[in-house]
């Protein structure tokens, strides 16, 4: 062992290789026979008659000799190019994205909405894990009264189709004993994202009389700056809407008759009350809100439960006059993205019969459980409708909101995550905010 060592000291630094080798038959290490040849023999190699028929030979570098060989399973997983010298093959670029790319988890996909804001006006998480850092999603929100159809709309426009039974809804609807008790089935906000990357917003009702009911029998505690349950009810009511004013690209007004004054009314009111959009920093770190415009979403009316006569120009044409007579000084976007007189819907509501501007759509009374009862008992038999089917026309209102201009919120791009941030802020600031809290003071 002496004289391998002093051979070690004397190699020059090219650093030779040790090969260790172990004979099948044999037990002891083939260390020191090497020693014994290095001893009587010089430093060229020996011949090969005098090595084993089937050596084991592993390539180990001077600073790996401290380490023992417990078994030859430790190479099975070196490549047999490698153990002969040659460089192992390396991974390309697009090998290596793809393999990252596929370790990335996908986005959680919910087949039913989530709380964005609960019956208490408290903020929920639950609904960032759904979303992505990616700029191309749209936001639609609905107001309506109680007993509209908000939340069945919204289903049928996120996915649901007619054949669906109520109880698979995205957002839940009313059920026939909710309906017999004048109960509402959504509290707070409610929130569901698409494959698509659009994002559902579902409200309670405006203006309900079960949600102020709801209020003064569960005792719920009514914060001390509220004189009354009424105020309450109003003023989160208020708050919600305004909340869609200013996190929403699209806006749905869902009402099932024409028309309810006080629900007019009060969007006056929320758009009064909306708060401003958030300047943007200038170069030296002030805020310039002189030169950006404020932020307004499209709204669209949507007539929801709409009768044969509805469908005629002379009652389409007096909606329409109806609505821009009341909102003719609003700040909305109105105008100019859905239109039922495309003439594709129907033959009677075409350009050639009624000039229409005023985003207005009319849906007809949809009842499942109606028109499975009418194809069991009278399957050949159709009566006459005055309008198209329920399928055409919620396929043509599906197509027209999800083609409508997605205009920034801010004067930044926002991902979706930081829409939800930046959405989490402004409800914050809207529970705080000093005007709202200046308009409960002035109601009875």
């Amino acid at each position: 062992m002496r004289q391998i060592q002093d051979y070690e000291v004397d190699t020059p630094p090219a650093r030779p290789t040790i090969i260790l080798a172990k004979h099948e038959d044999r037990d002891s290490p083939a260390v020191s026979q090497t020693s014994s040849n290095r001893d009587s023999t010089s430093t060229s190699p020996a011949p090969s008659s005098q090595l084993p028929e089937k050596p084991v030979m592993v390539l180990k570098s001077r600073d790996e000799g401290s380490r023992t060989l417990t078994s030859t399973s430790a190479i099975t997983n070196i490549p047999a190019g490698t153990m002969q010298g040659e460089t192992p093959p390396q991974t390309t670029f697009l090998q290596r994205t793809i393999e990252s790319t596929s370790k990335l988890s996908l986005p959680l996909e919910l087949s039913r909405c989530v709380k964005l804001i609960d019956d208490q006006s408290q903020w929920c998480e639950q609904a960032s894990e759904c979303l992505l850092e990616q700029t191309d999603f749209l936001v639609v929100g609905v107001v309506g009264l109680q007993g509209s159809g908000k939340s069945t709309v919204l289903s049928l426009l996120a996915g649901n189709t007619e054949a669906d039974p109520l109880r698979n809804y995205i957002f839940p609807a009313q059920t026939r004993e909710v309906r017999e008790e004048c109960g509402h089935m959504t509290n707070g906000i409610d929130i569901h994202v698409t494959s698509q990357r659009v994002i559902f917003l579902d409200t309670q009702p405006l203006l309900s009389a079960s949600v102020l009911d709801q209020l003064i029998n569960n005792d719920k505690k009514i914060p001390p700056e509220f004189t009354t349950s009424e105020n309450f009810a109003e003023i989160q009511c208020l708050q919600h809407v305004m909340f869609l004013l200013t996190v929403c690209n699209v806006i749905l007004v869902v009402q099932d008759w024409f028309t309810d004054t006080a629900l007019l009314d009060f969007l006056k009111t929320a758009e009064m009350l909306k708060p401003s959009t958030p300047p943007s920093p200038g170069h030296d770190g002030t805020s310039t809100a002189d030169d950006q415009p404020d932020f307004f979403p499209h709204v669209v009316f949507l007539q929801n439960k709409a009768k044969r006569e509805d469908f005629t120009v002379e009652n389409f044409t007096a909606m329409q006059k109806t609505l821009s007579t009341v909102l003719g000084n609003s700040k909305l976007k109105m105008k100019g993205d859905v239109a039922m007189t495309t003439g594709r819907q129907s033959f009677s509501l075409n350009p050639a019969f009624v000039k229409s501007e005023l985003n207005m759509f009319l849906l007809p009374r949809f009842d499942a459980n109606k028109r499975e009862s009418t194809d069991q008992l009278q399957p050949q038999v159709r009566e006459y409708q005055g309008h198209p089917s329920f399928q055409t026309l919620i396929n043509s209102l599906r197509g027209q909101i999800l083609s409508m201009p997605r205009e920034q919120q801010t004067h930044t791009t926002l991902t979706e995550k930081n829409w939800f941030h930046y959405a989490a802020r402004m409800w914050d600031s809207i529970k705080k905010s000093q005007i709202l809290a200046d308009y409960n003071r002035l109601l009875p």
